[in-house]
Order: C-alpha cells, then sequence, then structure tokens
C-alpha cells in the first residue's frame, strides 16, 4: 500500500505531511516560504483567494501575521478542505476564512473580485496553465496582484527517466512546466511586474535535512503517524526527489505579477 492509495491527499498522506512541514502545511517551507513569496508585497487588508489551499496553513498565516483581510481557500480534495475548517476554528479564524470544495476545472468566481490570487505547489496539478491564467486574470481586480509558488522544471521537454521514475513513485498528478513557461504565460496573459524566482538550490539543501529527520528524530513520530512500511517508502521517495533536485531538473520557484 502507497501513500496515495486512499486519494491523493488521503489521511496517512496528511499525517506526514504534517508531521515534516508542520500542521496546516502540505508542502516544503511553512510559514517561512510563505513570507518568501509575499516578501515584497503589501497584503494587508487585502481579499486573496487561496487556490489549492489544502489544510489551510498558508491562508491563516496570511491572515495572522500578514494582516489579510480575508481568504477564500479552494481545494479539490475534501479531507483537506475538512482540516481547514477544523484549524481556522482550533485558531479562532472562522469568520476571515471561506474554505470550499470545487471540482477539477474552471474557477466559479465573479470579474473583478479579488486583489490577490495565492498559490503554492498546486498549479503543478493542473495541465492546462493558460486558461488557468486567463481565468486568474478575468478574477483579479485591476492592479490584483497574482503571487504562486511552483514545483517546476528546468525546461519543457519531455522529463526525464530519472524524473519519471520520482513522479511515479509519489503518486500524484505532476504537470510541471519551466519557469520560462510561466513568465511567458503571465506576459501573454496582460500581466505586467512579472518576477520570477528559482529555489532549486534552496528546496535541495531543505530536502537533505528533511530525510536527515526523517531517518532520525521524526522517524518514530512517522512511523506513529503512517506506519513502518509508508515510512520506508517515503524516505524512498524523498531519495529520489533528491536526485531530480541535484541534477536540476526538478526546479521549484516563485513568481508575482500584476494585473495591467
Amino acid at each position: 500500500m502507497t501513500l496515495t492509495d486512499e486519494g491523493h491527499y488521503g489521511p496517512k498522506q496528511l499525517n506526514l505531511l504534517k508531521t515534516i512541514w508542520g500542521e496546516g502545511f502540505l508542502s516544503p517551507g511553512g510559514s517561512d516560504e510563505i513570507d518568501e513569496i509575499v516578501k515584497n508585497i503589501d497584503v494587508k487588508n487585502l481579499n486573496i483567494l487561496d487556490i489549492g489551499c489544502g489544510c489551510g496553513g498558508a491562508a491563516l498565516h496570511l491572515i495572522n501575521h500578514h494582516n489579510a483581510s480575508f481568504v477564500t481557500g479552494i481545494d479539490v480534495e475534501p479531507l483537506v478542505i475538512q482540516r481547514a475548517k477544523e484549524l481556522a476554528s482550533k485558531r479562532g479564524l472562522s469568520d476571515k476564512t471561506k474554505f470550499e470544495l470545487v471540482s477539477p476545472g474552471p474557477i466559479d468566481f465573479e470579474d473583478e473580485s479579488i486583489d490577490m490570487v495565492f498559490s503554492k505547489e498546486t498549479f503543478l496539478h493542473i495541465p492546462d496553465k493558460e486558461k488557468l491564467f486567463e481565468n486568474i486574470f478575468r478574477m483579479l481586480k485591476p492592479h490584483g496582484i497574482i503571487a504562486a509558488g511552483d514545483w517546476m522544471r528546468v525546461d519543457d521537454n519531455p522529463p526525464s527517466p530519472q524524473m519519471k521514475k520520482y513522479i511515479k513513485a509519489e503518486g500524484l498528478d505532476m504537470y510541471m512546466c519551466s519557469l520560462e513557461r510561466y513568465e511567458s504565460i503571465l506576459k501573454n496573459t496582460g500581466f505586467k511586474d512579472i518576477q520570477i524566482r528559482d529555489r532549486n538550490n534552496w528546496y535541495l539543501e531543505k530536502s537533505k535535512k528533511e530525510i536527515i529527520e526523517l531517518r532520525g528524530p521524526l522517524y518514530q513520530a512517522a512511523i506513529d503517524a503512517i506506519g513502518p512500511e509508508e515510512t520506508e517508502g517515503a524516505i524512498q521517495i524523498w531519495e529520489k526527489l533528491i536526485g531530480v533536485l541535484e541534477i536540476g531538473e526538478h526546479r521549484p520557484g516563485h513568481f508575482t505579477a500584476v494585473k495591467a
């Protein structure tokens, strides 16, 4: 049995990621990486749409530490939406957040109704990037902001055999594209003030630390969360992840842009 046999983000997957990345987070870096994505943006009093909100960690951090006015989080996974609502209630932020389960496909929000779109490690699961950004552009108010982190690749050629093995081990749908393609799509959609940042070096070093923790101080916590067999499987996935980071094919990155 693999971590994704229960669905892309079933109980075991969520328990493991909580152990490694902290409560509410399904992607690396936790709150520090949220801060890095929005470090040049004044989020105060903004109405934000968090696409692929996961268990709500980013949405709650944007309110608590960046003074966002309201965050609507959407996701296609029922369990993560349930966890996000529970976490918002636990932290007393249910009145400043709304978490909605949505179906895959176009996002149904009114034109020019959002101050900022935020997302972290979600766009890689969406195959049609052009339609995604057209929809985001439509929803944003004039001068609205997009700020996102995503898992990307060094280029847009077919994945290498090593990358294919890693993606297969993860068991997730991954439609990664290059940083350059994201920049081109943003320009063609009508965004301006585009900023692109490569985070490969950061994530390579972080992943190396994470696998040391998984093999050491977090090993028993991981076993308690998902079981011994699955913990060994997770370590093997991390080894493959480090491999594609080391060859530079896996290139996480950030981008921000403004609606012209």
